[in-house]
């Protein structure tokens, strides 16, 4: 038989790449077969196999690797561009303005207790991790920096994030005066809006590196939401919002290191005594890749406990974010 006839067989004409004496391919369907000689065998499984490389692919892998080809492409063409002496745009002289947005996945701890009214007897603790499954989420962050006249330095920031949790909870427990029983279904939300600033001043100089006070306050707000059976009105959903406000005093550190990497470390925080405390510390790296263009990453984590103090049983909630981001700012 003719060579060109050998790689045809039911399936039509083959592509694959030889080992062996035989040829591993696809079809022009895009099933896999393998040809030995002048037979061509359909593999197992093949019928229910979509074309390599298109279909099988889940949706959501599509578009993260349409972003990291779209990421990778942006930072060769500024990589290849060649050098020039182009300046940063600055709208106002002596002052630098960065406006971007940051996504990072968190880590989520922390336990609630809402009773309602203050009554004693409505409410009890629960674990939001151990309790209610509500242990990762996704948050999005906008941020807003400027620094000015050289030494002073103002951040700031507005995160927003809603994990969520599905289980069948190991104990009882009661909320806003519903009792969930032990083995129940329950879907939790716990919606938060997080807004901080912060004002700092580069005391401490030293070549590349500085470091100085940094004063500044957050306004947490958190509504926390069940949905599930309860003893006294069946399937129901159950919100409470919360907010409190936490001046906060701190330290922030930086060191600039060549090419435009800008290594970044701050620690604030502060405790109200009876009404909870507020702790947050960040440390990232932020590149100027192109004048104008910052990409940053880094790590960060936040605790904070709020307590009303002027009822029986007070509303009490504290949670822990802790996770990795990654973002683009603009500056001008």
């Amino acid at each position: 038989m003719p060579a060109k006839q050998r790689n045809r067989g039911q399936f039509g004409k083959q592509w694959g790449f030889f080992a062996g004496g035989t040829t591993i391919g696809f079809s022009p369907k895009g099933y896999p077969v393998r040809s030995a000689g002048s037979r061509t065998f359909l593999l197992a499984g093949a019928m229910n196999q979509a074309r390599p490389g298109l279909e099988c692919r889940r949706p959501g892998m599509k578009i993260l690797t349409t972003f990291a080809l779209c990421c990778v492409t942006i930072l060769g063409v500024l990589a290849l561009r060649p050098a020039s002496a182009q300046e940063p745009f600055q709208l106002i002289p002596g002052a630098r303005f960065l406006v971007g947005i940051e996504r990072s996945m968190l880590s989520v701890s922390g336990e609630t207790l809402i009773p309602a009214g203050g009554r004693p007897g409505t409410g009890s603790r629960v674990d939001i991790v151990l309790g209610l499954g509500v242990d990762t989420g996704e948050a999005t962050t906008v941020r807003v920096q400027s620094q000015f006249l050289d030494n002073h330095f103002v951040d700031f920031g507005y995160l927003l994030a809603m994990p969520t949790g599905i289980k069948k909870i190991p104990y009882s427990f009661k909320f806003q005066n519903k009792t969930y029983p032990s083995g129940s279904t329950l879907e939790t939300r716990i919606d938060f809006n997080w807004v901080h600033t912060s004002y700092a001043y580069r005391l401490f100089d030293l070549a590349s590196f500085w470091a100085g006070p940094r004063v500044g306050a957050h306004y947490v707000v958190c509504a926390a939401t069940i949905n599930g059976e309860s003893e006294e009105a069946g399937i129901i959903s159950n919100t409470r919002r919360l907010d409190g406000i936490f001046p906060v005093l701190g330290f922030e550190a930086r060191y600039l290191f060549p090419y435009g990497v800008d290594f970044s470390a701050t620690l604030e925080g502060i405790h109200l005594i009876t009404k909870g405390y507020l702790a947050a510390f960040n440390t990232g790296v932020a590149w100027e890749a192109y004048p104008n263009v910052v990409f940053t990453a880094g790590a960060s984590s936040r605790f904070v406990q709020y307590i009303e103090d002027n009822q029986p049983l007070n509303n009490e909630w504290a949670y822990g974010l802790s996770g990795l981001y990654l973002g683009v700012l603009f500056s001008f």
